[in-house]
């Protein structure tokens, strides 16, 4: 099983026109980390939004099961609509719901998702219930059924969070499991770099980055110079995978860096692309592929999720 721990979200999706942007004072393309106050006057813009069950590692979650892998999630929810709304969506996505569920006192996360017309999406995160994760509500027993944990760089922010990871991390790892990170965003990279980069060292197997998480996570300008120099820092990790947008992704080791041509895809919301990638590699490496095999599942998942508007695909994959 592939276990993926990470904020349990409600997103709200709506699409808009640019000026928006400047009328909201939205970080365009951006994570941003937002108050109670701020989501509600956010969600109080929007017209007619959609909601979905999200949040990166559950969108991973989701799609690794839809793909026929065996896949749960671990994050925390409030005992409200929003988090009956999440929960019920794991249940029927067919995955193991591992959540810990508080009472009413901290609503359950909602990220607001504004899309432009150039298929960019600008999320601003209210993390509620989520963000107080904790080494308590990690079972041991759970994660000892785990062939890959995969751990998502957005809840790292809080101390709770990230002690919840290094404690989930080494259980997998005394288990004989491997454990995967993605830096998730630039945002979460800025503020945790040097603490990224010691998980990185001691605990991780795979990598999953864009350039721009990679070049911060270095501190370079130059994507092969960051490249070498990961390879430099951190020879125990297996594979790199470093997705380029309309350009592919690179699966780096130490032996051998390789290039995967990106699936065609009509943009239309770039949402959970970077999950949906991980998701078809994850499951790619699940299922007894090489990594350059499951990157191209990869590329094909990615494609697949920017092509309709949020991260529960109607269309056949």
């Amino acid at each position: 099983m592939i276990i993926c721990i990470g904020n349990a979200l409600v997103d709200a999706l709506e699409q808009i026109n640019e000026e928006v942007i400047d009328e909201l004072n939205l970080n365009k393309a951006r994570m941003t980390l937002v108050d109670k106050d701020r989501s509600s006057y956010l969600l109080s813009k929007m017209n007619k939004p959609s909601f979905e069950a999200g949040g990166s590692a559950a969108n991973t979650a989701y799609w690794i099961g839809k793909l026929g892998g065996t896949a749960g999630f671990i994050g925390r929810v409030s005992n409200d609509n929003l988090g009956r709304t999440f929960k019920e969506s794991l249940e029927t996505s067919g995955l193991h719901d591992l959540t810990v569920t508080e009472d009413e006192k901290v609503q359950t996360g909602l990220c607001a998702i504004f899309i432009t017309p150039d298929g960019e999406r600008t999320m601003n995160t209210y993390l509620g219930a989520g963000e107080f994760l904790s080494p308590s509500d990690i079972k041991v027993d759970d994660i000892e059924k785990a062939e890959i944990l995969y751990m998502e760089g957005y809840l790292w922010d809080k101390p709770d969070g990230k002690d919840a990871f290094v404690y989930a991390s080494e259980i997998n790892k005394k288990a004989g499991g491997k454990n995967a990170l993605t830096l998730s965003d630039v945002f979460c990279v800025e503020a945790h770099r040097d603490s990224f980069k010691e998980l990185i060292k001691n605990n991780i197997d795979y990598v999953f980055c864009n350039e721009d998480e990679l070049n911060s996570l270095t501190m370079l300008d130059d994507t092969s110079q960051s490249i070498e120099y990961f390879l430099n820092q951190f020879p125990h990790v297996e594979v790199l995978i470093c997705t380029l947008g309309s350009k592919g992704s690179l699966v780096i080791t130490q032996e051998s860096q390789t290039h995967i041509d990106a699936a065609h895809a009509d943009v239309i919301d770039k949402t959970g692309a970077g999950d949906f990638f991980a998701a078809g590699f994850l499951y790619g490496i699940q299922n007894g592929l090489n990594p350059e095999e499951s990157a191209e599942i990869g590329n094909k998942s990615a494609a697949h999720v920017i092509s309709e508007i949020g991260v529960r695909p109607s269309k056949n994959f």
